[in-house]
């Protein structure tokens, strides 16, 4: 993928918060993003079009989860165009607090499809589960909380970001877990 023109700077929406596996896309298609962050995929579109961010990053389909239907519902109701499409690996960590075992765990938080990619080893293990709108909000609730039987899944950076560590890695049900991540833009832009 030739990115040479694609422009290296830019204000870009994406879903969730600082360590999203919408940011881990975006970081690779754009160079220095200047990124604000929604609560919805709703708001993303709404930035888009507002003109409020030139791009927006959404999830559109997963390897072991299929369409991110909420995506293409407004895809339909809004008038914007996809400018570029990425493929990510999606590598679920289980993190929790320092010095918190894995046999500690009596919770997991997390966002639905993640709970539902990591669910053989959630399942063995037992644990209360709890849905997130997102990972890494899971992941900053788990280090704001005072508990020490509380895990997130998220992605391995979301343990630096919030000052976690990895209890357990590759929990996914399947290793070829992948997402694929389009950037849309009000107008076309070919590159």
């Amino acid at each position: 993928e030739s990115g040479a023109a694609f422009p290296s700077r830019a204000v870009v929406a994406c879903q969730g918060i600082e360590g999203a596996y919408s940011q881990l896309a975006c970081d690779k298609i754009f160079s220095l993003p200047q990124i604000m962050y929604f609560n919805r995929f709703d708001g993303v579109f709404r930035a888009v079009e507002a003109g409020m961010c030139r791009y927006g990053i959404l999830p559109i389909e997963n390897s072991s989860a299929g369409s991110v239907t909420e995506v293409y519902d407004l895809m339909e109701k809004y008038n914007c165009k996809i400018v570029r499409s990425l493929k990510l690996k999606i590598e679920h960590c289980l993190l929790a607090k320092p010095g918190v075992k894995l046999s500690d765990i009596k919770e997991v938080v997390a966002h639905e499809q993640a709970l539902n990619q990591c669910g053989e080893f959630l399942k063995v293990r037992g644990v209360k589960i709890t849905i997130f709108s997102n990972n890494a909000a899971a992941a900053q609730y788990v280090s704001q909380s005072d508990r020490t039987d509380i895990a997130a899944i998220a992605s391995e950076n979301c343990a630096d970001l919030y000052n976690l560590k990895v209890i357990s890695r590759r929990i996914a049900n399947s290793d070829h877990n992948y997402t694929r991540f389009i950037c849309i833009s009000k107008s076309l832009e070919i590159f």
